[in-house]
């Protein structure tokens, strides 16, 4: 299924370039990233963008190849293991009575770029 990727780039930047991206080591402290989970998943749910963003999520955590990194952010060079690890963390405050679904389970995404209205054409909206 394709999703739009300014979409969810939009939600997953306030965890990647938020407050703590500023850090000299954002990773050494996950915690101070909490108020911008916390963004994260009010913005997301006032847009009605809740479940395409953890449909996306879990396609990223579990299976990052190749295209977690389009989403890492500009401030801080974070890698593949280091997003997982930060979307895992966003992931279990945002929904944590929903566990991940088992690798190969989750949603077959395609993050592909197309404008606000072909999306909302594409959804219905």
């Amino acid at each position: 299924m394709k999703i739009r990727k300014e979409l969810i780039d939009g939600y997953l930047r306030l965890l990647t370039m938020g407050r703590a991206a500023n850090a000299a080591d954002p990773m050494a402290e996950t915690g101070k990233m909490d108020a911008d989970i916390r963004t994260m998943r009010r913005r997301a749910l006032n847009e009605g963008n809740l479940d395409w963003l953890r449909l996306s999520m879990e396609a990223l955590i579990n299976d990052p190849q190749g295209r977690i990194s389009q989403f890492s952010g500009h401030r801080y060079p974070y890698d593949d293991a280091e997003l997982v690890t930060l979307f895992r963390r966003a992931y279990g405050m945002i929904w944590p009575d929903q566990p991940l679904a088992e690798p190969g389970d989750e949603a077959d995404l395609e993050f592909v770029e197309m404008s606000a209205e072909e999306w909302d054409a594409f959804t219905g909206a």
